[in-house]
């Protein structure tokens, strides 16, 4: 899921899900009801166009997007980027969710998003991995949060 959403503003929430599956199949409807109940909001919006979607709701559709195939990985990048806490919220119990079934590989600068969706962390610098590990040892670690994060 690209951090600029990639959803097309002038189709309907409908029509962005539908070009968005692969294979029209049994499985992608079946799955594609689960995440409308994941985002009641996307049921709710089904025949608006995406465009007049707040700033959270495009962000859910960006993430349904993703998420309707049938994918063993799904690389969500800052999906937490410009949105009201409450929305964060949300996004994050639903990532928690989609992570039962599926591998997430996460980028967030949100490291109370971070810590509590991922089991692993990579910190990246100059593109180069300069620190990883358990995210629980992360999260214990005050020394490495405020070398590596800037954050106690």
């Amino acid at each position: 899921m690209p951090e600029d959403q990639g959803i097309f503003h002038d189709l309907t929430v409908e029509e962005n899900m539908r070009i968005s599956i692969r294979k029209a199949n049994e499985a992608a409807m079946t799955k594609q009801e689960w995440i409308l109940n994941l985002f009641p909001d996307l049921k709710t919006y089904w025949h608006r166009k995406s465009g007049n979607l707040s700033g959270g709701q495009k962000q859910m559709l960006a993430i349904a997007r993703a998420y309707v195939n049938d994918n063993e990985l799904l690389l969500i990048d800052e999906p937490s980027k410009g949105l009201a806490p409450i929305v964060v919220e949300n996004v994050m119990k639903s990532i928690e969710q989609m992570k039962l079934n599926t591998t997430v590989l996460l980028v967030e600068q949100n490291f109370f998003m971070a810590s509590t969706i991922g089991d692993r962390f990579y910190i990246v610098d100059e593109g180069r991995i300069v620190h990883h590990g358990a995210m629980k040892e992360l999260k214990e670690d005050k020394e490495s949060r405020q070398k590596y994060l800037g954050i106690a």
